[in-house]
């Protein structure tokens, strides 16, 4: 499967995923549903820079895929793929998600620090950002929502491939399967309503 096909599929799973479980957020409209996509951010993002200044490198792997997920559930809210705007133009040709990421890390910069710990506080002040977004629209404020909270996505995206990448965790698409499993098998219609795996 090529890169955007991976990267489709991943959004096409997470979206039927949200659909079926996520019932009580599905039903919100488009600015309380990123909002409340925003809070997970800010909550896996210090998930990441705590982990990472603690060099608990279990729970940075489990924060880095916790905040993939959101990531591309954020996305299909805007729907757009992210083959449209978080890949460059000469990356869409990579072979697969692991060649994307290993050619992110090899272009991050990490200012003196810790590659995790930089990486780490990237995403915090990116979510920082969007934070700054929803509650400008709240104030309605003169502020480019839109672009802000998709332009931080994009880059929130990229770190976090690169960041997995350092962490070798190897096939991205794994993880998130396992992790998205679990949470649906505390579901009371779990057997009913298909799942992440064996589809829906």
């Amino acid at each position: 499967m090529s890169l955007l096909s991976q990267l489709e599929e991943l959004q096409w799973k997470q979206l039927q995923h949200d659909e079926k479980y996520h019932k009580e957020i599905w039903v919100l409209n488009v600015q309380q549903r990123i909002t409340h996509m925003v809070l997970h951010l800010s909550k896996y993002s210090a998930k990441l820079t705590l982990s990472a200044l603690e060099h608990n490198i279990e729970e940075l792997k489990k924060a880095t895929i916790d905040s993939l997920i959101i990531v591309t559930s954020s996305t299909n809210i805007f729907n757009k793929l992210l083959s449209d705007f978080a890949v460059d133009q000469s990356e869409k040709d990579l072979s697969d998600i692991n060649a994307l990421a290993s050619k992110l890390l090899k272009e991050e910069s990490f200012d003196g620090y810790e590659p995790n710990i930089s990486m780490a506080i990237k995403v915090n002040s990116l979510t920082g950002r969007m934070c700054k977004a929803v509650e400008s629209l709240d104030h309605l404020e003169a502020y480019p929502f839109k672009e802000t909270l998709l332009d931080s996505l994009a880059s929130i995206f990229r770190i976090l491939l690169a960041l997995a990448c350092h962490l070798r965790i190897g096939k991205i698409e794994e993880p998130i399967e396992n992790r998205l499993y679990s949470v649906e098998k505390n579901n009371i219609f779990f057997s009913r309503l298909g799942n992440y795996k064996s589809g829906y």
